[in-house]
């Protein structure tokens, strides 16, 4: 059974508009993945240059397969930046720009002759899928997704190696046959397939990054941006385990704003969630890298502070007080002074659970209310 090149056209042809669909789909649905446009981007010139590629055995004009080819490549370095950008890096147009000229020039002086043509198009193609290889398996970027758009691209470079190697045999006038058709068109078979894996493999990198959005988004508090309560309690159970193996204590900071009501009722409900946004940005200025700072409802918040004692903790709480007095809120123009009450509790390897460690400084956040407000306490068991 013979591969008729027709046929292969053919077959690039519908899996890039297949594959065109699934990146304008993923494009649609989410507008800030610039990745997926280019990914796009990159589809559409190879399902256009498949188009036109037909056309180079009916006419002796260059366009077809100059302009065919030279979209491919182009497709080809679209996709390349489409990783670069997937993993946030700026820049990268002008080498597509450039490296697409560079091999359009080449396949319009290589024209004349079928062997050197071959040998443009497999060096041009080459040159996008060797250096995606290079980025996605370096710097900390490999994934199951980056492996297998790297194990479909081993494939297209094999195919593409393999013409370079009978062209060159050619040249040399040493090959004991001419008519590479069939070897051709195995090694475009190949390049297909290995188009296919490239982009699945991208694919499940997008499906990675976009679950890891996902659940980062239901750990977040959406009004002020801090972790929220679903957070604080894996992240508590964890340090209380830490804790107990270790020996070494963590600290919860319980923390309420002073009179949050007459906020929302003397200046609006608006203005009251500005107000939590404004304390909860000059907490997490206070804290340490290693804190955490929850929102666990309304205007109360925590803080937990691994490997730390409470006296440290109070003093922190102490800088968060001072910090609110200094930076008041300012609504319409106007000075609105906040204060917030803070509990303290160390959790201990001798505390049986974390909320008994959590009871303990809500217990020293009432006391604080009771003594008036606008201090902070530590409690005890």
């Amino acid at each position: 059974m013979e591969l008729h090149f027709l046929t292969l056209y053919c077959v690039i042809i519908l899996v890039s508009i297949a594959l065109s669909i699934v990146w304008a789909a993923i494009a649609f649905e989410y507008a800030t993945f610039h990745a997926a446009r280019l990914w796009l981007g990159g589809c559409g010139l190879i399902t256009a240059g498949g188009l036109a590629l037909p056309f180079q055995h009916m006419t002796a004009s260059m366009l077809p397969a100059v302009g065919g080819n030279g979209m491919i490549v182009a497709g080809f370095w679209l996709l390349w930046l489409g990783a670069w950008r997937f993993h946030g890096r700026p820049g990268g147009w002008s080498l597509v720009v450039l490296a697409t000229a560079a091999s359009v020039v080449a396949m319009v002086l290589a024209f004349g002759s079928g062997i050197a043509l071959a040998l443009v198009y497999a060096v041009a193609q080459s040159l996008p899928m060797a250096l995606s290889v290079v980025f996605l398996m370096s710097g900390g970027r490999r994934t199951v997704g980056s492996a297998i758009t790297c194990g479909g691209i081993f494939i297209g470079l094999a195919g593409h190696g393999t013409v370079m190697l009978i062209n060159l045999w050619s040249l040399s006038g040493r090959a004991p046959f001419t008519d590479f058709g069939q070897i051709a068109a195995l090694t475009m078979l190949g390049v297909i397939f290995s188009g296919i894996l490239w982009n699945f493999g991208f694919a499940v990198m997008t499906i990675d990054q976009l679950r890891g959005e996902v659940a980062v988004l239901a750990q977040v508090d959406a009004l002020t941006g801090v972790w929220n309560r679903r957070k604080f309690e894996e992240q508590i159970a964890f340090e209380h385990a830490r804790t107990l193996r270790t020996a070494r204590s963590y600290v919860l900071l319980l923390l309420d704003l002073d009179n949050f009501k007459q906020v929302n009722d003397r200046f609006g409900h608006g203005a009251g969630d500005r107000s939590l946004v404004h304390f909860a940005t000059i907490a997490a200025s206070r804290i340490r890298q290693t804190d955490l700072l929850a929102r666990l409802g309304g205007d109360e918040f925590c803080i937990l502070m691994p490997e730390t004692a409470a006296a440290e903790a109070r003093l922190i709480g102490l800088d968060i007080a001072s910090a609110l007095a200094e930076h008041p809120f300012v609504h319409a123009g106007r000075e609105v002074r906040l204060t917030c009450s803070i509990g303290v509790a160390e959790g201990t390897p001798g505390v049986a659970n974390p909320q008994a460690t959590l009871e303990s400084a809500d217990r020293a956040l009432y006391q604080v209310k009771a003594d008036g407000r606008d201090g902070v306490a530590v409690g005890s068991f």
